[in-house]
């Protein structure tokens, strides 16, 4: 072989190698953690253990947990804690990462009974320091389980969960309290603000996201918290389709929710979507159960996209009943019989590479 022949062959063996490092050193995108809410209703052993085993198979890898206070202690004192031990231990046998979500309040918390109008459970205790007690108590139980993230309550800009209306003075208070009992057990805790609701147009219209999380920020709460929450619901529509104009802060409105965080000089902290579906059946703005699929999955991908983002957790795993009425009863991807929905299957069938 002459020295030419030579030197154009290593010429391209060299290009060859160039072109095989460039496409194998391309960044993949960042592959999204899935999770799903996860309620017990009255499920047995078997049904439980069908409904995790469901999930590994939809790749599930956060499970979101209610920790109902006004439940686990009805009474100062006496604890049951039987519903969250089912959903903690399910999860961690499967080496599912657990959110729990720390919120509501029993009676004996409050002095002046609840205007019969309101949830009852939803407003705050009078004493902040029995909040700061539950907290402490909760993760002493579930910190040496391996639970390691903490919602600190739901929805605090909204009227439903913050009745009468919310105060983000109020709130920052609770968290504050929180964060410090929960802190002195687990000084690695994950600690999000409480997930954010749209802001619907009505006489109880709430705060909108963005206007509620700067409140957040001139009282110094939202710099103490790991992560923002938020429940960008946008059903009918999906996810990135433009939200109709009586929705303030759905999917498609995330990217300003980041953009206070950075203009707090604190775009470094993920948004967490911590409840995101569509419910299937026939009530008001419910959608087929192919585009409840449909929504999921793209919200996935644009998830996938913003590096600012943390885990996607769906709401929810199973219906909640099965009235095709009530919307309420048909958030899951699993039909109260466990069979499985489109959606369910899609999740399945998902790349997660």
């Amino acid at each position: 072989m002459t020295t030419t022949r030579r030197t154009r062959l290593a010429a391209v063996v060299a290009a060859v190698l160039v072109c095989v490092a460039a496409v194998s050193c391309q960044a993949k995108p960042p592959q999204v953690q899935t999770g799903m809410t996860v309620h017990l209703r009255g499920a047995d052993a078997a049904s439980l253990s069908r409904q995790f085993d469901l999930m590994a198979d939809m790749h599930v890898t956060w499970v979101r947990v209610d920790v109902d206070w006004s439940v686990v202690e009805p009474e100062r004192g006496r604890f049951d804690w039987s519903y969250p031990d089912k959903l903690v231990d399910e999860a961690s046998a499967r080496g599912m990462k657990v959110l729990i979500v720390l919120a509501f309040s029993p009676a004996w918390t409050r002095a002046v009974a609840a205007d019969p109008a309101d949830k009852a459970s939803h407003l705050r205790p009078d004493q902040t320091s029995d909040y700061a007690d539950f907290a402490r108590i909760t993760a002493e139980r579930y910190v040496p389980r391996g639970v390691a993230g903490w919602e600190i309550w739901n929805e605090p800009n909204s009227t439903k969960f913050w009745p009468p209306q919310p105060d983000a003075a109020e709130y920052g208070t609770l968290f504050r309290a929180a964060e410090t009992a929960i802190r002195g057990v687990d000084p690695k805790a994950v600690l999000l603000i409480g997930g954010l609701a749209p802001r619907y147009d009505g006489p109880d219209a709430g705060v909108a996201p963005t206007d509620y999380l700067e409140q957040l920020y001139a009282n110094g709460t939202a710099q103490l918290a790991d992560g923002i929450a938020v429940h960008p619901y946008s059903f009918p529509a999906l996810p990135m389709d433009a939200s109709p104009k009586n929705i303030v802060g759905g999917f498609a409105d995330l990217p300003a929710l980041h953009g206070v965080t950075a203009n707090h000089d604190d775009g470094a902290k993920k948004i967490w979507i911590t409840e995101f579906g569509a419910p299937t059946g026939t009530g008001p703005n419910a959608v087929s159960e192919a585009d409840q699929a449909k929504a999921l999955l793209q919200a996935r991908k644009q998830v996938q996209g913003w590096e600012w983002a943390g885990p996607l957790i769906y709401y929810e795993l199973v219906d909640g009943g099965t009235d095709a009425g009530e919307i309420e009863e048909n958030f899951g991807v699993l039909r109260e019989d466990l069979s499985l929905k489109p959606a369910a299957q899609a999740l399945m069938d998902e790349d997660q590479t």
